[in-house]
């Protein structure tokens, strides 16, 4: 038996994610596994829709088992991201290869672009131009092209080429006996505000959704049918509203000192956080009032979600723990039988499976109890 595997969020679930599963399994793949991120996302928001309705889209959308990315590793930065993904891959003990998407669809070029990422001298070059203010993205790229030429260094400028270089490296790093794989990304771009024909990014289609507009087209019937009947898109405005005070709450309740203790905080970018959400009355003022050229957005959203679900740095320097199965098939069940004798870490279907845990992996477990606890205080009535 072939088994495939990949890493992803599919918040929403849409035609693009399908057509990706449909080249998987015309590539071979007898069985695909899918680790997806829980209730909270790389973007440092909540889930537009819950990780219940999206494991099932994905069963029907083409994947056999769907475990769960804990959120100190969905809710991080695209390293990190990819590495907790690649490591519970890994401990299954029975995956052949991992699929991503990427916008160059060239496998040789992006793993050419991650050893240029490890390069000693790229990571020297990248420390000036870090002193120089630069985000971490446009410093990477300029001291990849330094050593190694456009063409590489070109590959960093698009986020699936940047997030495929990170898995690739993640595999390399955990000493990996996966293959990684490449499709080439179909119809709209990641993040675009357009629409490619029945294609939109999960970012536009989100929009759509907030604003309770009709975005049907974009997703396979079943995924529409599960949001139709999901209760975040009844009244999203109030939701995200009463979620974004409690946001607000949290920080305005924290010290300075707790601010430093939050993972991937650097060079005053907690000072900055702290002082926003002093004066802020929304979370798009505080994100505004903390920006500035040398943080993306993304990051400053990232570190105001770690706040509010109390991450800390120590959280942060533990690796995967467990496997968390949240839904499978026929063709899934079997490779769980398969696990249940390759696997490196206990597998967890239900709450009384955790009593195996060590004592990292009851506390990882907790936090992410804890996550779906405060996701559906707002987005589950």
């Amino acid at each position: 038996m072939k088994i495939s595997t990949l890493i992803c969020e599919y918040d929403p679930f849409h035609n693009g994610h399908e057509y990706m599963l449909r080249q998987m399994r015309i590539s071979g793949s007898d069985c695909i596994i899918a680790c997806m991120s829980g209730n909270f996302t790389q973007r440092g928001e909540p889930a537009v829709i819950d990780k219940h309705t999206r494991q099932k889209a994905a069963i029907n959308g083409g994947a056999d088992l769907v475990l769960e990315l804990p959120s100190v590793y969905a809710c991080a930065g695209a390293e990190r991201f990819a590495f907790g993904g690649v490591y519970i891959l890994n401990s299954l003990g029975i995956a052949d290869e991992i699929f991503f998407g990427s916008e160059c669809g060239d496998i040789k070029l992006l793993e050419s672009a991650a050893l240029a990422a490890d390069d000693s001298r790229v990571r020297n070059n990248l420390k000036e131009y870090l002193s120089q203010g630069m985000t971490f993205a446009a410093a990477r790229e300029s001291a990849v092209k330094d050593v190694f030429g456009q063409e590489v260094s070109d590959i960093l400028r698009s986020p699936n080429n940047i997030l495929a270089v990170e898995y690739i490296k993640a595999l390399k790093k955990t000493g990996s006996h996966i293959r990684p794989c490449t499709i080439k990304r179909f119809g709209a771009g990641h993040n675009s505000m357009n629409t490619n024909n029945n294609t939109a990014s999960a970012s536009l289609i989100r929009d759509i959704l907030k604003k309770q507009g009709d975005c049907r087209r974009f997703m396979p019937e079943y995924m529409n049918s599960a949001i139709e009947s999901s209760s975040f898109t009844k009244d999203p405005d109030r939701k995200y509203q009463s979620f974004e005070k409690a946001v607000l709450y949290r920080l305005r309740m924290m010290s300075k000192e707790e601010f430093s203790c939050l993972p991937d905080m650097s060079e005053g970018l907690e000072n900055r956080i702290f002082k926003a959400s002093r004066n802020a009355e929304s979370l798009e003022q505080l994100l505004s009032d903390a920006k500035c050229k040398r943080y993306t957005m993304s990051r400053i959203r990232r570190g105001v979600i770690h706040a509010f679900l109390g991450f800390n740095k120590e959280d942060f320097r533990i690796s995967p723990q467990y496997i968390r199965v949240l839904g499978f098939n026929d063709k899934g069940q079997a490779a769980l039988r398969m696990m249940k004798k390759s696997a490196a870490l206990p597998i967890v279907t239900r709450h009384a499976d955790t009593s195996k845990l060590t004592s990292e992996g009851k506390h990882l477990y907790e936090l992410e109890r804890r996550c779906d606890d405060l996701f559906s205080l707002f987005f589950e009535h």
